[in-house]
């Protein structure tokens, strides 16, 4: 009898082993769906978002400038920011810059104007990054824009100097290539509402998923003659 007893109890524990391992793979296998499902929902609902914001623009020049009017559509069911509310300065204080734009040259004959979010730089260490404010767009609604730079239009970041006259060249461009940063709300996000020169705006801070931002793009055709760097200097895209 004890041989008998002996000999089952091995294959038993085997069972009961092989049994509990199914079980758990069963639950891996259910917890893995529900991970990728939940993901696929959310990479759905950030697609729909997507889909329902649009960008309308137009450029032309002026005797004296380069004007780009745009209007951005918010067609979802949740309010967006726009992180096109440009930070400028009158003397000591702070102000929004209606008309200003981080400008760089694209090759071959592009100049691509950004209002949104850029990254540090990475050729040289800054005190502090410069981060947009934000405006608020409603659902089913829209908010309009117009970036104005003066002829010559010339190459601009925010963590260069202005460039000197002997280190400039002059491009010849044949389209602006635009790109607003916007965002939905998100977890992580500080979203705080201030008065910059006298205006209603919004801080985000914090830290949250990627991306960081999305950004609405358009091509328009205009001519325009770019002043460029001819010294070491970044032309970077939007934080992503």
């Amino acid at each position: 009898m004890c041989r008998v007893v002996c000999r089952i109890l091995p294959l038993l524990l085997l069972l009961a082993s092989c049994h509990g391992q199914s079980i758990k793979n069963r639950q891996t296998e259910a917890n893995d769906r529900l991970v990728s499902d939940t993901a696929l929902k959310e990479k759905q609902m950030s697609e729909d978002i997507f889909k329902g914001v649009t960008l309308r623009a137009e450029a032309k020049n002026t005797e004296t400038a380069l004007v780009i009017s745009y209007t951005v559509e918010n067609q979802t069911d949740g309010v967006l920011y726009l992180w096109d509310a440009m930070i400028g300065w009158e003397g000591f204080t702070q102000k929004i810059d209606h008309d200003g734009a981080y400008v760089f040259f694209e090759e071959p004959s592009t100049v691509r104007v950004i209002r949104a979010s850029l990254p540090l730089p990475e050729l040289r260490q800054v005190g502090r990054k410069e981060i947009p404010f934000t405006r608020l767009l409603e659902p089913k609604s829209s908010l309009t824009g117009k970036i104005t730079l003066r002829h010559p239009v010339r190459e601009y970041s925010p963590y260069y100097e202005p460039m000197k006259e002997d280190e400039q060249e002059l491009k010849k461009c044949s389209r602006v290539r635009l790109l607003i940063g916007w965002t939905p709300p998100k977890p992580g996000m500080r979203i705080d509402e201030r008065i910059v020169g006298g205006e209603k705006v919004y801080a985000i801070r914090g830290g949250w998923e990627a991306p960081y931002q999305n950004v609405l793009e358009e091509m328009l055709p205009v001519n325009v003659d770019l002043l460029t760097y001819t010294t070491t200097f970044e032309r970077q895209m939007p934080l992503q």
